[in-house]
């Protein structure tokens, strides 16, 4: 496989994720919020552009960091790079160079789902409408995943969607981490926080199953830092990264580095990371999936 194709293949695992994950985030956040008093809600919105790592993308639009403004920012603004629009142009592109390998059923999806969203986003910005445009959005995303993980044969091109899908999950669980509890989210109860973390990433109806029927602030931490059969958790996600690279030659550095980031989440005493807050440790595991894309970078594309 050519390394530009491979490039293109990654990238566009990384963008349809984004674009599920910002209009998870987004639901969540409005069903969350909708009772809170004006302070709280500024806040609560605030915290998605720091999630999304645009804080200064989202100065120089000029708009408050209310729910009009952050929504807009980030579901219909195409400048943002993170945005729902952008994320799916992005990998609409990064799909149109590389038809052949791809699923007839792909490409009209995601044609469908850009036309979609370039005609009915500005809908997703007012409330009343919100909730059942991202609905949608998440459906159509999960549909084209889907498509792509019962139709694609498993070799090159899986893997490397499948390497980018998870290194962009993987990312979002720490920045969700990162804020949230760092933030302690002063505008709910610490129940609400910890349930919204769940919702944010799908998690809690398997948390409940698989982990505790109750909300406790140490299960969902390590529910979502360490969980080996959960798809939206950061090991699950390691270990998936670590599979499709398995399949590739020079593999060495990107394995040990994956091995070694592994040993160091299981290791974390969950307990005293809440305690003292996450900010560093969660830097700490930003830091080795950019060290970790920037191999795979250097070596396959």
């Amino acid at each position: 496989m050519l390394s530009r194709v491979a490039e293109n293949i990654y990238w566009m695992g990384r963008h349809l994720e984004r674009a599920e994950n910002t209009a998870r985030l987004v639901s969540v956040t409005g069903q969350v919020l909708l009772d809170q008093p004006g302070n709280g809600k500024e806040q609560g919105w605030r915290r998605l552009v720091t999630i999304t790592g645009c804080d200064a993308e989202f100065a120089k639009t000029g708009e408050q960091a209310g729910e009009e403004g952050v929504t807009r920012f980030l579901l219909v603004v195409a400048d943002n790079p993170s945005s729902l629009i952008a994320s799916i142009a992005y990998a609409r592109e990064n799909l149109r160079t590389m038809r052949d390998i791809f699923p007839q059923e792909l490409w009209e999806g995601i044609n469908d789902l850009s036309l979609f969203l370039r005609e009915d986003g500005e809908s997703g910005i007012a409330a009343a409408h919100r909730h059942d445009f991202l609905g949608e959005v998440i459906g159509r995303c999960q549909t084209l995943m889907g498509m792509l993980v019962g139709t694609l044969s498993r070799g090159p091109a899986f893997d490397f969607f499948s390497m980018g899908q998870h290194m962009e999950r993987a990312d979002m669980c720490t920045r969700i981490l990162d804020v949230d509890v760092a933030a302690g989210l002063p505008l709910v109860g610490m129940d609400s926080l910890w349930l919204n973390l769940l919702r944010s990433v799908s998690g809690e109806p398997m948390y409940r199953r698989h982990v505790n029927p109750r909300i406790s602030a140490v299960d969902v931490v390590t529910f979502l830092l360490r969980d080996r059969r959960f798809p939206r958790a950061f090991q699950f996600c390691l270990l998936e990264v670590e599979r499709c690279l398995e399949t590739l030659d020079h593999n060495a550095l990107s394995i040990q580095l994956l091995k070694r980031t592994e040993r160091r989440v299981d290791t974390q005493d969950v307990a005293v990371l809440i305690e003292t807050g996450p900010g560093m440790f969660m830097d700490e595991l930003q830091q080795a999936l950019q060290k970790l894309h920037e191999i795979i970078t250097a070596t396959y594309f």
